[in-house]
């Protein structure tokens, strides 16, 4: 992404208030640029950090001391991309087999993997859940 691109959309995630929705086009550019979705990140982070009581260590010593992890969504496409090939793949073979017992067998092992990916997906990304579910709330 060109960085002219990336000031726009930040701009416009800074110009929204605390739980406004966030509009579709920056929703995109977030998912497609690391860089920007990196930053808002670590803004969510020291908006939660801003918002606590203050702790005997300043919040400064406790975001120096933070591990740098970018935030990325390449591993969760291209396990889903994985998932997506397996089934095709066991639907072609099951197909060729015709056993009503290891049809039921493989979905049901099929439909436990999908749960687990989307378990881990919304456990790891909590904080975006959370803000969306935030936005919801009535004070």
């Amino acid at each position: 992404m060109n960085n002219e691109t990336c000031e726009k959309n930040m701009d416009t995630f800074f110009s929204l208030d605390k739980y406004e929705r966030i509009p579709l086009r920056l929703t995109l550019h977030l998912l497609s640029c690391k860089k920007c979705r990196t930053q808002v990140h670590y803004l969510s982070l020291a908006e939660k950090y801003a918002s606590e009581p203050i702790k005997q260590t300043p919040i400064k010593d406790a975001l120096e001391n933070m591990p740098v992890r970018p935030v990325t969504m390449t591993k969760w496409i291209i396990w889903g991309i994985i998932m997506i090939l397996l089934l095709v793949v066991f639907c072609l073979i099951l197909n060729r087999i015709d056993r009503t017992s290891f049809a039921i067998f493989f979905n049901i092992i099929f439909g436990t993997l999908v749960t687990a990916y989307c378990v881990l997906f919304v456990g790891t990304n909590m904080d975006f859940f959370i803000k969306k579910i935030d936005k919801f709330q009535t004070v």
